[in-house]
């Protein structure tokens, strides 16, 4: 742990009080404001996510009219392309409504939110343009289809502007079983109720039911049906999660569901299940309108449902922001304040306990110290109280010391003087004695030297001489490794000789297997010559057939196209096959010559070998001439050798002598040193003591 404190401790003990108080702050703000910016970014985000819901679902609810629009506007164009020519007016009226609405949707979709779906938006309008113009000269079933593209284009438009706002991935389960009601849902429930309406009326005006009709409705209706058992179950969950959901969401429920089954049953009892229709095409096309606005109304409540739950949501987590931000405000405020008092309590404590050891300091320790806190600063100021006493006791008996040690200097003086004039006296008589063994040591160095450097002269010689004995002996081996060498490079050569001799076996067996292919290749290409002839024969006696023959013609002309690729493939065949058998002649010639090469490559290598030979016979001559060199170096070498080692005693026994001379003159030396230290030491003793006489004196102690 005190490692780890230590870099801390060394930057703390570095700074003053108010640094060390605004460093820490610091520090303490930093994590808190890391965690209010958290927290308010992260509640901020949700409160983006509630604007850009908000803007989804208002941007789905303008979307739903323009689809309920589509679909009317498609069960009257069916009706009226199938012989219902009294809805001419009320079709103009709906595509005038249409052009309304999509006027107003341009307005409304903002790129900036929503770049997708704005692309999705031109689609539409494209799509719708495209249908208006043409619808009228389409046929019946085709006008329904293209309006059940347009009318799925839209679905796909709410359900894009729900993923780029972020409604269909809300972590709220109310809300996301709600904007399942708006986006999938209801729209699904309400454009299956079209697609009946619009069929229906259809059916009826014509006064027939088509098979394809029939099975469109059919499959209507059993989506229908699957349709309202998802809205139950997303109601009822809607139910459970939310407390104080709208009574009336629920009861329109029940009567979008009642309204859409009976529109299912006279579905099945006028046109499905009947051979001759009795209901006229208004009154159905009426009763699908009904059912349809019913679904819308529910529409309607779910909308403002999730609206009103976005609102209540909103306004709480705008509610939690502020009380938080109000708490921390507080708590900061607080804690600032405890933060100032603390800082003026050490301050002051500091301040009071820096007066008084200023005023220690300067000689003056007859005061008291007082602290006004209980910390550990407290401690500090009892400390320094203890610190009073002590000096007060010290300096006191200080005073008494000073006295008797400045009488004392003063004897001790005299006395240096005296020994020190007597040990120079001593010191010039060693000296003379040292100067005459200094002489007689550097004559005796200099022989000594003399020998040591012809010994080593020789000494060189015979390493020398062992050396080239052993670069010799080296130079040798190494002739004699070459040797080797080259007897296994003739080894290797005569191997690559007997491969290439195998190689160009191979590639003569390789040229003749190839002939062989070509052959081969020759009839391949001859029956697919007789292919086409009999291909062509056929197709002959297929014409002549007539009717009768026409599927054996047809396969005639397969087998003589398949003729014609097997003999254009049998061509591409053979131009490989020439190739490589070109590139067999250029392999067998290359090997040729690496024959003639390797044949070469043999007589240079006996060449070699022979070269290497005599010169491993000459090195060995050389090599015993010189071994007999470095023996007769080697003994000159040990006889200098005794020769030094001789000189060397005598050196050593001067040097000896020499140095107990010098030993005695450096005693002396030393001896008179010392005494002149002591003598300065004894002047200074004195000037410490009428100092410490001087300072002791300036200090007011307590009686």
């Amino acid at each position: 742990m005190k490692k780890l404190l230590k870099p801390f401790v060394v930057l703390v003990s570095k700074m003053k009080y108010s640094m060390k108080f605004a460093v820490v702050s610091l520090l303490f703000l930093i994590p808190i404001a890391i965690l209010l910016y958290t927290f308010i970014s992260a509640n901020m985000a949700e409160l983006r996510e509630n604007v850009d819901e908000h803007y989804g679902i208002e941007r789905v609810a303008e979307v739903m009219p323009l689809m309920l629009q589509v679909q009317q506007h498609r069960g009257l164009m069916n009706g009226y392309l199938n012989g219902n020519k009294s809805a001419q007016s009320t079709i103009e009226a709906s595509q005038a409504e249409i052009a309304d609405t999509i006027s107003q949707l341009n307005q409304q979709l903002e790129a900036s939110k929503t770049p997708v779906s704005l692309e999705k938006w031109e689609e539409v309008q494209e799509t719708w343009e495209a249908l208006r113009s043409s619808s009228g000269a389409m046929k019946p079933d085709e006008n329904f289809k293209q309006h059940s593209l347009l009318i799925e284009n839209i679905r796909q438009l709410m359900m894009s502007i729900s993923d780029e706002t972020g409604l269909s991935l809300s972590s709220d389960i109310s809300n996301y079983y709600l904007m399942n009601m708006l986006v999938k849902e209801l729209p699904q429930l309400i454009e299956n109720s079209a697609v009946i309406r619009g069929l229906g009326n259809g059916a009826l005006s014509s006064g027939q039911l088509a098979d394809d009709t029939r099975i469109e409705l059919l499959l209507a209706e059993a989506q229908t049906y699957t349709a309202l058992e998802s809205l139950e179950k997303s109601l009822a969950n809607v139910i459970r999660e939310t407390d104080s959901l709208d009574e009336g969401l629920a009861l329109k429920a029940e009567a979008a569901v009642k309204s859409t089954k009976s529109y299912l049953s006279l579905l099945d009892l006028e046109i499905l299940d009947v051979e001759s229709f009795t209901v006229r095409p208004e009154e159905f096309f009426d009763f699908g309108s009904a059912t349809i606005q019913v679904a819308n109304e529910l529409y309607g409540l779910s909308y403002n449902e999730l609206n009103r739950l976005l609102d209540h949501q909103r306004s709480t987590l705008q509610t939690y922001i502020s009380y938080m931000m109000i708490m921390t405000i507080a708590v900061l405020i607080v804690v600032i304040l405890f933060y100032t008092a603390f800082y003026s309590n050490v301050i002051d404590t500091v301040r009071t306990l820096k007066i008084r050891a200023e005023e220690m300091a300067s000689g003056d320790f007859s005061k008291d110290i007082r602290v006004n806190t209980k910390d550990e600063l407290s401690d500090v100021s009892q400390a320094m109280i203890l610190m009073q006493q002590d000096m007060n006791r010290i300096f006191g008996q200080n005073q008494q010391i000073s006295d008797r040690t400045a009488a004392s200097s003063e004897e001790l003086m005299a006395i240096s003087q005296e020994s020190t004039q007597a040990m120079q006296q001593i010191a010039a008589s060693v000296q003379d004695v040292s100067e005459g063994t200094d002489l007689q040591q550097r004559t005796i160095g200099e022989v000594s030297t003399a020998m040591n450097e012809m010994s080593l002269g020789v000494s060189r010689i015979a390493e020398a001489a062992s050396e080239v004995s052993d670069v010799a002996i080296q130079a040798s081996e190494s002739a004699a490794q070459g040797d080797e060498q080259l007897a296994e490079t003739v080894q290797q050569m005569k191997s690559i000789k007997q491969t290439q001799e195998q190689s160009a076996q191979v590639i003569a067996k390789l040229d003749d297997h190839s002939a062989e292919i070509g052959k081969i290749i020759q009839a391949v290409m001859a029956i697919a010559q007789q292919t086409k002839l009999l291909s062509l024969n056929a197709n002959i006696e297929a014409s002549r057939a007539g009717e009768a023959g026409r599927g054996f013609s047809v396969v005639a002309k397969e087998i003589g196209k398949l003729a014609e690729e097997t003999a254009q493939s049998g061509q591409v065949i053979s131009g490989l096959l020439n190739d490589i058998r070109g590139l067999v002649e250029e392999a067998v010639a290359a090997m040729l010559k690496m024959q003639q090469e390797t044949d070469q490559g043999m007589d240079t290598i006996d060449k070699s070998k022979r070269m290497i030979d005599r010169i491993l016979e000459n090195i060995q001559v050389v090599s015993e001439q010189i071994q007999e060199v470095s023996a007769s170096s080697e003994e000159l070498s040990a006889e200098m050798e005794e020769v030094t080692a001789s000189i060397a005693e005598v050196a050593l026994i001067s040097e000896k002598t020499s140095g107990e001379a010098g030993t005695m003159a450096a005693a002396a030396q030393q001896q008179l040193a010392s005494m002149e230290e002591i003598q300065a030491s004894s002047e200074e003793l004195r000037d410490m003591s009428q100092q410490l006489q001087e300072d002791l004196s300036k200090f007011k102690l307590k009686a």
